[in-house]
Parts: structure tokens; sequence; C-alpha cells
């Protein structure tokens, strides 16, 4: 009998999961686990601990509505809790296979958990779950990727068909539950949303789609999202779709088509095209990873310190910076939100990123592992890189700065988003409790 082991990574859904769809198509029996990581990279000199807990609660639902969405095509997922080669070792010598399908991820610990599975002789299956471009259909060798994301977009628009989605999930074959010494459960604080909270969502493939549905179909956000996606109060000013993306929950593709299908049937214009563009960028950054490698990690990154930023290690301005205590209103605003939320707007995040590095000379490195740390929607590539963008060690040949003064008069111009936040009238003393 052949049988095999999928194993869910940053793929969470049961929907165009080519990891998932072939392992059932190719196997008689398949087993489909899950192995829990709350851990975070800390750079040197700095220790920021665990996973926050609004990105650890947010990927705790996500599991669960996987193993709920699995329960009901008749597939029990197995959780884990332990080392990696321990836990395939034991699923080996009692489920008596060592052939794993699994998602392809980028990362410094994702790659090395590849690794280390080939070099202990298991037989490494790897899919293009997370990507919207197959590898196999990128118009250049990896190593020729161009360091502009314009030429990149040209091309991609040009010479590249996105694949269709893959056939629906359809498992009935009853197999005998197996008990594992390293199995465990979700187990999580429930927390409260923050009143003002622009991210009141709960984690998983279920709850994805239904936010894609309705900030398509039904509200139509999608029309003005051009228009809108420098807001910063409110749910509706972007399509808060990237922390379903960035744990699989939703596949790009299927979000591609989604797109698509709405421009066909609905309507057609900048802002249904820009949220494509936004996903290219996210796709263009997972490329830039797999040419870059590590050096998208270190304080140099892909592209040099072409700028001679100092990236100081100050612990104590960074301090003051992580906790919205900086003086600079707009810059403490949204990390008090990120702090209270687990969530930041686009805006906020490259005014704040520019602040550490240009204003405070204080090493990127660290904000972008505090980013890892708490941000809801965390993505490897998509944080590093924009962080490195920001820094100008990456993929730019700008050097950005921005200015909060200007930014809060053009995007926060009565307040209101440093009021919700600072507990206090913009240019007033006395603080409202």
């Amino acid at each position: 009998m052949k049988k095999a082991i999928c194993w869910f990574r940053k793929n969470l859904r049961i929907d165009d999961n080519p990891s998932l769809y072939n392992a059932i198509s190719e196997n008689e029996e398949v087993i489909c686990i899950y192995i829990k990581n709350y851990s975070i990279y800390n750079p040197y000199g700095i220790d920021l601990g665990n996973m926050g807990s609004f990105r650890k609660k947010f990927l705790d639902e996500s599991v669960l509505d996987l193993k709920n969405n699995l329960k009901e095509i008749g597939i029990h997922l197995y959780i884990f809790d332990g080392d990696l080669i321990e836990v395939f070792k034991e699923i080996k010598s009692k489920y008596l296979s060592n052939k794993i399908y699994a998602s392809k991820e980028v990362g410094w610990y994702e790659e090395k958990e590849e690794e280390v599975l080939k070099e202990n002789n298991f037989d490494l299956n790897l899919y293009d779950d997370q990507f919207l471009i197959e590898r196999n259909n990128l118009p250049y060798k990896t190593d020729e990727l161009p360091l502009i994301f314009t030429h990149f977009r040209k091309k991609i628009e040009k010479f590249v068909k996105i694949r269709e989605e893959v056939g629906k999930i359809i498992y009935k074959k009853k197999i005998d539950k197996y008990d594992f010494n390293f199995q465990s459960d979700i187990n999580f604080k429930d927390l409260e949303f923050h009143k003002d909270s622009n991210f009141p969502f709960k984690g998983g493939e279920s709850n994805g789609n239904e936010r894609l549905e309705f900030y398509l179909w039904k509200n139509k956000g999608i029309e003005t999202y051009k228009e809108t996606r420098n807001g910063l109060i409110g749910t509706e000013y972007s399509s808060k779709l990237s922390s379903y993306l960035s744990l699989g929950c939703l596949s790009p593709v299927s979000i591609y088509h989604e797109i698509k299908k709405y421009e066909k049937e609905i309507k057609k214009n900048s802002s249904t095209y820009w949220l494509i563009f936004e996903i290219l960028w996210r796709e263009f950054f997972r490329y830039v990873y797999l040419k870059g490698k590590n050096n998208i990690f270190i304080k140099n990154g892909i592209n040099g310190n072409i700028f001679n930023k100092n990236f100081k290690n100050d612990i104590e301005l960074f301090n003051k910076w992580k906790n919205g205590k900086t003086g600079q209103d707009f810059i403490d605003a949204n990390m008090i939100e990120l702090n209270e939320t687990g969530f930041m707007s686009n805006r906020g995040r490259q005014n704040v990123a520019s602040y550490l590095v240009n204003n405070l000379d204080v090493n990127w490195t660290w904000g972008a592992s505090f980013f890892e740390k708490n941000l809801i929607d965390y993505d490897v590539s998509s944080n590093w890189c924009n962080w490195m963008y920001i820094s100008g060690v990456g993929n730019n040949v700008k050097n950005w700065v921005f200015n909060p003064v200007r930014q809060s008069d053009m995007y926060d111009k009565r307040g209101n988003f440093r009021q919700i936040w600072l507990k206090k009238k913009i240019g007033q003393q006395n603080i409202e409790f």
C-alpha cells in the first residue's frame, strides 16, 4: 500500500492546495499533520522572546479551522509539539512511511527544516502552494532576477499565465487512528478585540473566504482600493487579506482568479488591478529571498549599505520606538496600535520603519524582528524585504525617508487616528481618560 504524510506548514487550507491534492491523488492512504512552532528570529544583540499573543491567536485559529475543514471531508489532522526530526521519526516508525508532501517555503528556518529531513532520508516532495507563479514558470533563472520590481512585473504580465486552481479534495478511505507520543492540542487564551482594532478578524480558511467574498462581492471595496489603501482607521480601507495569505489560509492563485472573475462580471478599473499589483509585489519578494537567501536577514541586506546609514545597536532608543514612546505622535500612535492589536496599516509600517532607521539610526533588523514577533500578517519575505527596501539595503536605488509630520498632515489631517491610540487631543496638553 502506498502511504504518505501530508505536512501542513504555511498552507493551512484544503482548497487549491497542490501538496494535499497530490498526496491524496498519488497514494492509497494519507495522514495529515501539523507541527507547532511559535519561535521568531532574534538578531544578534536583542532577544524578543516568542511569538506575540495576537499573531499566535490568529495562527492557532487557522490550525483549528483547518482541522475542522479536514474533518468534514473525512481526514483527521494530527497536531504535534516537539523536535521536527523526532516527530517525523516517530511517525515513520508507527505509520511506516517516510514519504512527505509539503509546501515549499521560503526562509532560513523553513529551508533548514527541509534540509534536515532530506539528510535523515525522508522522501520530501515539495509544491509551490504559496506561490502565485510556480518556480518552473518564472521567466528568469533565479540568479537573474532583476533588482527592480517594475522590470519583474512587466515581464510577468507579458509572458506568464497564472495556473488554474487544483481540483477539490475528495477522500473516501477510512483509516485507523494512530497514537503518537508527540501529539498535542491547540490551546490558547481567547483575546478580546480592541474596540478600535482595524483587524477584528479570526484566522482560518473559512474566515478568509468570507472576507474575500465580502470585500469583493458584497461591499465592492475592491473598486476603490487604490484610493483608500493608505487609510488608517477602520476595516475597509484595505482588503485585510494579507493575514490569510501569510498562513496560506487563502491561495494567491485563488485570490487572483477571484479578482479576474470580478473584473469580468462586475467591473475592471485601476483599483482591481492594484490589488493584483500588490500580490505581484508579494510574489517578487518571495523570489528575492530565493535569490538572496539569508542576506535578507543581515544589516547590509542584498544590496549593501549604499547610503552609509549607521544602523546602531542602541537598545534604549529601540525600546522607546517599540513601546510607542519616541515623542513623535504619528510614530507612537502606530506602534501603540501594533502592540494593542497585532496590526498596523501599510502607511504606518513605512513611517515607523523609516523613523527607526533614519531618525533614530537604529539597526533595522531589530525592527524587522519586532514586526515578525507581533504582526498578525507576518510573512518572511514580505516583512524582511520591505524592511530592506525602506532601509536602503534592498530592492531600491532611492533613499526612502518619510517625514512623519508631513505624513500625518496628509493621512491624519484631523488627528483622529492619533487621538484613538494616544488618548489625547492632538495639539492639546490635556490627556483624556
